[in-house]
């Protein structure tokens, strides 16, 4: 698997995505969520959006949670493969985030940092660690006579008796929150009981996290392409192509389409009750795809997600925005929103000012964090991406990197045999497990991270600024592997 190849398979993934494909790939309706504006160019760092109806702060907030959910993995995001029309309704009907981070690829550190709105070494979960008693969580600062708290579906963090929901349907009780008509029933049954107050739910959706469990189908909804077709996949360009791959990537589309199916179902919630006018939306995910390259790690497979916002009594339709944006930024957006009060600062920053059509000073830079996992030997590493390129330091470059994917998916495996007579497969997966003390990719040309260009002189003061800028911030930030 030469570069050249490599090469030629990022142009036919960009090829793949026109505007005519686009269209055949989630409709008509939500083309101005997917395809380019008319509108003239902007530079990579000016949001685009359109101007806000009224100025307002939502009645309610809702937030609906993916898991093992990559950007790439959307209709909206130009994947014309895997079905999500009600994914691309959301966004073609609200605001679509193009850099929007989990600060770490991982599950469980990850959900601490959204309920939490402070970076991994600040709330103390850099692994699978609980949270520390001096970082405030979602239901201690969003108080009873503020509004009504709730969560469906796992809540995947610790000490559990520190997340007080006052209604916490859990995965059991929904068929592990993947099939739709128990989710749905029991999303009205929360929305009945909390009926009359202010409202802040938490929707933890289990799709498409491994094992990807069926059946998928769903004969009310006519013409889906489910299952979907491996050999019609356009396969993205940092997965090597195997029957095994396109086979497992063609199941997690199925999970996906479930997934979609799920989100479909609450928003039909919302608007049956009158809610959805007057509510902020919100849609991402956990971490990145469950492949190589993606979850716990910190590619933009692992760490770029979806996000999408709706806000029908004040956001236009259709609108992109190209700040970055994290998890972190939910529990703020939910302060902001409900007048409550923290003891500490947070990492994250509200969202309501870029909602309301805003163009306040923001992030310049976002930085990712792993420290740990459940599997393996800890492969710290931090990465610092700007409006062009993303530097990744590896703390420990001689650990070796493991975790679940590679000891149980069928990809992998695939991988392995196909390695034997692939040399340039076999240094690919190499870099992946022994990695690099040093990574940098220009995201414009190489979205998919595939060359990495730390030796490459060309691009020295390009990584001698990243470096330095990375280095500051975690002396600043109190990061524990700081140095000087």
């Amino acid at each position: 698997m030469s570069e050249n190849l490599l090469e030629e398979r990022a142009q036919a993934w960009n090829a793949a995505l026109t505007r005519r494909d686009l269209l055949a790939a989630v409709g008509a309706a939500s083309l101005a969520a997917c395809a380019t504006p008319e509108t003239p160019p902007v530079s990579d760092d000016e949001p685009r959006t359109s101007e806000p109806r009224a100025p307002a702060t939502p009645r309610h907030l809702f937030v609906f949670i993916s898991d093992d959910h990559s950007r790439i993995d959307v209709g909206c995001y130009g994947n014309r493969d895997v079905h999500t029309p009600n994914i691309d309704k959301l966004a073609g009907q609200g605001v679509r985030f193009e850099r929007a981070y989990t600060p770490v690829g991982v599950c469980k550190p990850s959900r601490s940092a959204l309920y939490t709105g402070l970076m991994p070494h600040h709330n103390g979960a850099l692994g699978f660690d609980p949270v520390r008693p001096d970082a405030p969580t979602w239901t201690e600062l969003l108080k009873p006579e503020l509004c009504a708290t709730g969560m469906i579906g796992k809540l995947n963090t610790k000490p559990v008796e520190r997340f007080k929901f006052e209604r916490w349907v859990r995965p059991k009780r929904v068929a592990d929150t993947r099939e739709v008509a128990a989710v749905k029933a029991a999303f009205e049954e929360m929305l009945g009981a909390f009926e009359g107050r202010r409202m802040a739910v938490v929707v933890n959706l289990k799709d498409p996290h491994r094992p990807f469990r069926g059946p998928f189908e769903d004969p009310s909804y006519e013409g889906a392409p489910v299952p979907h077709d491996p050999n019609a996949l356009t396969m993205p360009p940092h997965l090597h192509d195997t029957p095994a791959t396109r086979a497992e990537l063609a199941t997690y589309y199925d999970a996906i389409w479930r997934l979609d199916r799920n989100v479909g179902a609450l928003l039909e919630v919302l608007d049956a009750k009158g809610l959805a006018q007057d509510s902020l939306v919100l849609f991402s995910s956990d971490n990145g795809q469950p492949f190589p390259f993606g979850k716990t790690t910190l590619y933009e497979a692992g760490i770029n997600l979806p996000f999408v916002a709706l806000w029908p009594a004040a956001l236009a339709a259709g609108g992109v925005r190209t700040e970055f944006v994290s998890l972190i930024d939910v529990l703020p957006t939910a302060v902001d929103m409900f007048g409550a009060t923290s003891p500490r600062a947070f990492d994250g920053r509200s969202l309501l000012p870029l909602l309301r059509g805003e163009q306040p000073a923001w992030r310049e830079f976002i930085v990712g964090q792993h420290t740990q996992h459940l599997v393996g030997e800890p492969t710290p590493a931090r990465s610092l991406r700007d409006g062009r390129f993303k530097y990744i330091r590896n703390i420990r470059p001689e650990g070796t990197f493991a975790n679940n994917v590679l000891d149980h998916s069928e990809t992998w495996k695939s991988w392995i045999k196909a390695a034997k007579e692939d040399a340039a497969l076999r240094d690919r997966m190499r870099r992946l497990v022994n990695r690099p003390a040093e990574e940098l990719y220009d995201l414009e040309s190489d979205p998919f991270e595939l060359v990495n260009l730390a030796e490459s002189g060309a691009h020295a003061a390009t990584l001698d600024s990243l470096r330095a800028r990375l280095d500051e911030w975690m002396r600043r930030e109190g990061d524990p592997y700081a140095v000087g």
